[in-house]
């Protein structure tokens, strides 16, 4: 995915037939706009456009697969307009797509092109979390800061007040489980504002107010007190995994190494192969991972995950 040069403000007809101007507005100044032969027509945006609840979501990003590399930042952002009070659903999620597809911006060879291959990830209202850009790739969020990062916008403007309601708790969950599941520092939640000279995700919302609330949302997913639906049937190996994929390199399955990787019961692989020769002898390596375990409050009962899955079962 490029990195956006250069982002202009445009306008796009929504489905009532009127005239709206979308979002929180360019991240560099207004410039001429090229002569219409020299612009670079892209197809058409595609886009999920599904709504779903929380926990939805939730059991969706958990089984979601990123692509690699994977991601290293999450941004948050407000949509300014349109606003709780004009948002319409799939109808504004309609007009939103058709307003990118008219913004124009130009390529690292200075090419000018019309319409966006991608936008924000997510737009998250009262009525739920509303999939735009595919969650798996980059998508388009913050001129220069676009690669390896995900983007979220809280529908509503938030300069003067705190977002609250359905809307706060949608987004926390969606934060959260994201953060989670690609195993990243949720102290390090980046605000459009950090990159931009923009006040979003409005200048009302501060990281020492909402960080708090995610991580006690992360707390509660790991601890299955309702952050999550409960998943009573989840070995340890598997919670294990889910938790850290995030952070493991993807490897080919077919691979000497990645099979051996799974016949001894190793967690995945932390680094890719490389090659080194040591006294005369040339070889392949790959640095895997494994896990230790201890009971909370347990502390001389540590074992690797392996002696744990062989320990006998319980007895009532």
């Amino acid at each position: 995915m490029e990195i956006w040069k250069a982002f202009l403000k445009g306008f796009a007809e929504n489905l009532l037939g009127s005239e709206e101007t979308f979002g929180h507005g360019p991240d560099v100044p207004m410039v001429a706009r090229p002569a219409s032969g020299e612009i670079i027509k892209e197809p058409a945006m595609e886009i999920d456009g599904r709504v779903m609840t929380a926990d939805e979501f939730v059991s969706y990003v958990e089984t979601l697969e990123f692509a690699r590399p994977l991601p290293t930042k999450l941004f948050l952002h407000h949509t300014w307009k349109p606003t709780l009070e004009t948002w319409r659903g799939k109808s504004t999620i309609l007009a939103m797509k058709a307003y990118y597809e008219k913004q124009l911006w130009v390529d690292s060879q200075g090419r000018w092109h019309e319409g966006w291959n991608a936008g924000p990830h997510l737009f998250v209202a009262d009525d739920g979390i509303w999939l735009f850009s595919d969650l798996r790739y980059d998508g388009v969020g913050a001129a220069g800061h676009n690669e390896r990062s995900r983007h979220l916008e809280m529908v509503g403007d938030y300069d003067e007040v705190l977002p609250s309601g359905a809307m706060l708790s949608n987004t926390i969950a969606a934060l959260g489980i994201i953060n989670e599941r690609l195993g990243l520092d949720i102290n390090k939640l980046y605000f459009h504002r950090d990159v931009s000279t923009k006040t979003c995700p409005g200048t009302a919302v501060r990281k020492e107010w909402i960080i708090p609330q995610i991580k006690a949302w992360i707390d509660a997913y790991r601890h299955d007190e309702g952050g999550a639906p409960a998943q009573p049937s989840i070995t340890v190996r598997e919670a294990l995994t889910r938790q850290i994929q995030g952070q493991l390199v993807g490897v080919n399955p077919a691979a000497a190494l990645a099979k051996a990787g799974v016949a001894r019961g190793l967690l995945g692989a932390l680094t890719h192969e490389t090659r080194l020769a040591v006294d005369g002898q040339r070889y392949i390596a790959q640095v895997f991972a494994e896990a230790l375990l201890v009971p909370e409050g347990d502390w001389d009962s540590v074992m690797s995950l392996d002696e744990f899955e062989k320990m006998p079962p319980e007895t009532p």
